[in-house]
């Protein structure tokens, strides 16, 4: 076990810095974001048993659990998609590169508070605030 974590451990510290990072969580939200979309398929496909099966499964995502899974849904989409641009900038313009923590830095500034603000309409019912 010991091996596994410490294969983990360098895979993960490998280079640094924010591409590698960058690199890391894309992927990591990519993998949320088609996780997302096999599960919306699949509960859209429960209105082939009839409106009352469905109502019940969209009942399931208005539990507080359910919310905060959408809350990190939102992040995903979001950071993906950001970080997504900052990779087409580094690899299709010249300078990218050279700027590549930067733009990291910028994909922040973005995704925080877009990511809050969504985290707030999202959790904000379940508190008793909106």
């Amino acid at each position: 076990m010991g091996n596994v974590i410490s294969a983990f451990w360098k895979g993960v510290t490998y280079k640094g810095g924010p591409g590698h990072y960058a690199f890391i969580l894309h992927r990591l939200t990519g993998i949320g974001v088609a996780l997302f979309l096999v599960l919306h398929i699949l509960d859209n496909f429960v209105i082939m048993f009839g409106e009352e099966a469905f109502t019940e499964v969209l009942h399931l995502y208005s539990n507080p659990v359910m919310r905060l899974l959408e809350v990190f849904l939102i992040f995903s989409v979001i950071y993906h998609a950001f970080n997504g641009l900052r990779v087409i900038i580094v690899d299709f313009w010249a300078p990218g590169s050279h700027v590549q923590r930067t733009l990291w830095v910028l994909v922040w500034v973005v995704v925080l508070p877009l990511s809050l603000i969504a985290a707030w309409f999202t959790l904000a019912p379940i508190f008793g605030l909106r």
